[in-house]
């Protein structure tokens, strides 16, 4: 017997004589835990069961989450659209509306009612009453007698003096002084430029193109004027007589004009005199000559 039961044991049948796998029931010889039953899912695929479902809940939760940003985009943008279809409206509405008259002119169009008169007898009559003469003479005691005017005589003004006769200048001696004569003076870069065939005294003159460069003569006489060109690349050019700033004259023109008086004194003083000419602007600052009178 003892012989019999361990070779049952070792051919893997239980009690019944039957296997234990095969069957699904009981529990196997020599484990210790009950056999799967048929259709029951492992814990591996379990986990991945899980897993799958999960990524598919995330996955369903952000297509959510875009659908909805998605949402209110399209409603930003139909309310914005609404707002500027609004705003045109009123535009349009705002320039299409009649201007309205100012209300003085509105109050002046109302037309007046002409006015009724009044009959007679609503009118009271002025009581009259009589003047005595106690009356009269208290009415002249009150009121007072204004002083007699005098009337203040205004002496006539005193003639004008005679306005001293203006100098001529220039004269039939005034002397031409080209831009190469002795005595005058060139402080910065200037050349000459001579055969310009424009109409220049002696078809030359002076030029220079730095700001701050200037041009001087001492003369003796009573009247001076600088002669120089007028055209759109002249400038602007500061005037000092004995350095004392004159005027600033400007050169500039549409069309070129030649041997221009642009700056003149008359009436000097008897002596010695300086001018002095600073470009300040312009392409160029030119110097044709100078007439001196003495």
């Amino acid at each position: 017997m003892a012989r019999a039961g361990r070779r049952r044991a070792s051919s893997g049948l239980d009690r019944r004589g039957g296997a234990a796998e095969g069957r699904g029931w009981g529990r196997p010889i020599g484990t210790g835990e009950f056999p799967r039953l048929p259709g029951e899912p492992r814990k591996a695929d379990a986990a991945q069961e899980e897993r799958r479902a999960r990524l598919e809940r995330q996955a369903w939760e952000a297509a959510g989450a875009q659908l909805r940003a998605g949402t209110r985009i399209r409603w930003a943008v139909v309310v914005a659209g609404a707002a500027v279809v609004v705003a045109g409206i009123a535009v349009l509405t705002t320039m299409s509306r009649p201007a309205q008259p100012p209300r003085e002119a509105a109050l002046w169009s109302v037309p007046l009612e002409p006015a009724v008169p009044l009959p007679s007898s609503s009118i009271p009559a002025p009581s009259a009453a009589p003047a005595t003469s106690a009356t009269m003479a208290a009415t002249t005691s009150a009121t007072p007698t204004p002083p007699p005017t005098r009337r203040s005589v205004t002496p006539p003004p005193p003639p004008a003096a005679p306005a001293a006769p203006a100098p001529h200048c220039p004269t039939a001696e005034t002397a031409k002084l080209n831009d190469d004569a002795n005595g005058i003076v060139y402080n910065g870069p200037w050349y000459a430029a001579g055969r310009r065939g424009l109409g220049d005294f002696h078809d030359d003159v002076h030029a220079t193109r730095a700001d701050g460069s200037w041009v001087s003569h001492t003369f003796t006489g009573i009247g001076i004027a600088l002669v120089s060109e007028t055209y759109s690349d002249e400038g602007r050019m500061d005037i000092y007589l004995d350095e004392v700033f004159q005027r600033t004259v400007d050169t500039t023109s549409q069309v070129r004009h030649a041997q221009q008086s642009v700056f003149s004194a008359c009436g000097l003083s008897p002596g010695r005199h300086t001018i002095r000419a600073v470009k300040r602007s312009g392409t160029y600052m030119l110097l044709d000559r100078f007439d001196v009178t003495p």
